[in-house]
This record gives C-alpha cells, sequence and structure tokens, in this order.
C-alpha cells in the first residue's frame, strides 16, 4: 500500500493525492448497540494511519528520536459520513496537506473496501518539538523529503519538491 499508488495524474485538485495506509477488518467490539463502528474507533484507526504512514514513509518515531525531535498531536477532527459494520473492510487513507516550519497537517480519508463508500474523513495536526526542550523545532528536511517522495509531491512554507 501507498508509495504514490495513485498516478500523480490523479491528484486532487486540493493537493497530493490520498495514500491508503492500511486496511482493517471490523471487529465486534468495535461497533455499538447500533451493529455500526462506534465513533471513537475512528479516532483510533486515525491514529493507527498516522503510525501506518510514518512506517511507509521510513520515518518511524525512532527516527525521529535519533534525530532529536518527536511529534504531539494538538488537533484532530472527524467527521462521520456513513456507518460500517462488523466484519467490513475500511482501507484508511492519508496525506500531508500542509507542513509549516514546526507543524503538520494530515488529511485523513476512511472507506470502505467493497464498495469506495467514505465513512469517515477528518485531520490531524502535530507540532514537532525538540526531545530535550519539549519546545517547537524545524521539521527536518530528510523528514519533508520522504513525505515528497511517498505521496509525489509537497509545497508548502517556500519548501517545493515534486
Amino acid at each position: 500500500m501507498g508509495a504514490n499508488d495513485t498516478a500523480n495524474a490523479d491528484r486532487d485538485a486540493d493537493g497530493p493525492a490520498f495514500q491508503p495506509v492500511f486496511e482493517n477488518r471490523v471487529r465486534f467490539a468495535e461497533t455499538d448497540q447500533q451493529g455500526i463502528v462506534f465513533y471513537g474507533e475512528y479516532f483510533t484507526f486515525q491514529d493507527e494511519a498516522v503510525s501506518a504512514f510514518f512506517r511507509a514513509i521510513d520515518y518511524g518515531y525512532d527516527r525521529m528520536r535519533e534525530d532529536g525531535w518527536q511529534i504531539h498531536v494538538v488537533n484532530t477532527e472527524l467527521n462521520y459520513r456513513a456507518g460500517a459494520e462488523f466484519e467490513d473492510v475500511i482501507v484508511n487513507e492519508l496525506r500531508v496537506a500542509d507542513i509549516g516550519t514546526s507543524s503538520l497537517e494530515y488529511e485523513y480519508r476512511a472507506k470502505r473496501k467493497d464498495d469506495g463508500t467514505v465513512l469517515a474523513d477528518g485531520t490531524v495536526t502535530q507540532v514537532a518539538v525538540d526531545t530535550e526542550t519539549e519546545e517547537p523545532t524545524r521539521i527536518p528536511d530528510a523528514f519533508r523529503d520522504a513525505v515528497a517522495a511517498f505521496q509525489g509531491g509537497l509545497e508548502t512554507d517556500g519548501y517545493s519538491s515534486r
């Protein structure tokens, strides 16, 4: 999954194409009394998508720490579009929509694999901080390059890579 699965010609008008980063099958424990995925579970799916994205670009949490920085989530939002049921397979997609000096915003989308229905979408905003001072720090070019290579480009804060 990922690695620019969607051709650059399919880039969304407002940025790079979403990249599928992981799939999950809805477990019974993730459903509510109505038989659909409990809304709070999508925050877990969203978080898993960010972790899978880091693995896909080969720049995980260990490398961040080695490079002297880490990330903190400062905002997350989700919009619910349709219900998923027990045993549905969900394709979790992500793209980096913006990288500032020390912040980055991901756009997330969860789709039912069988029919492509968007189940939920939203954003996650993180801030890079120095591991020693916990103060905001600049996101390294190596991370920016890895993101750009994976999703077919990146244009933010005067940094351009395609």
